[in-house]
């Protein structure tokens, strides 16, 4: 019976200042996953209608002004509000090709006076065709 009382006294669970830590730590990271989430998120959308403009089979008619109106068409279908047709940066790389650079940065409240600024960058060549 000694032995069993013995065993008792160290297998205790948890005090209560490090369940409070626990979820204090917890509610943190959840907080910041769900208020940088759908930043990250807009950013791959908007990474993959730029890969898939470039990947075009046919190529975009207009040159700079084409290629703008087709990632702003794509970007309105797939709900993109952070990011518009004039924070990409076009680039002239030879006849009918251009270089598609967008860096913007967006900011985003956390908690109490703490802000998250997130920046993202990306680049794709397309090749256009001259009217």
């Amino acid at each position: 019976m000694y032995t069993r009382l013995k065993l008792a006294t160290y297998q205790r669970g948890m005090g209560m200042l490090a369940v409070l830590f626990t979820i204090g730590l917890l509610a943190f990271f959840m907080t910041v996953l769900l208020k940088l989430g759908p930043l990250y998120s807009e950013f791959w959308t908007i990474r993959s209608i730029m890969v898939d403009v470039s990947e075009q089979t046919t190529t975009i008619q207009g040159g700079a002004r084409g290629i703008l109106d087709t990632l702003g068409k794509r970007m309105e279908v797939n709900n993109v509000d952070s990011v518009t047709t004039s924070d990409f940066e076009i680039n002239r790389q030879d006849q009918d090709s251009f270089q598609i650079t967008l860096h913007y940065e967006q900011r985003v409240h956390l908690f109490f006076n703490v802000d998250a600024v997130a920046t993202f960058d990306y680049q794709v060549n397309i090749k256009s065709q001259s009217s």
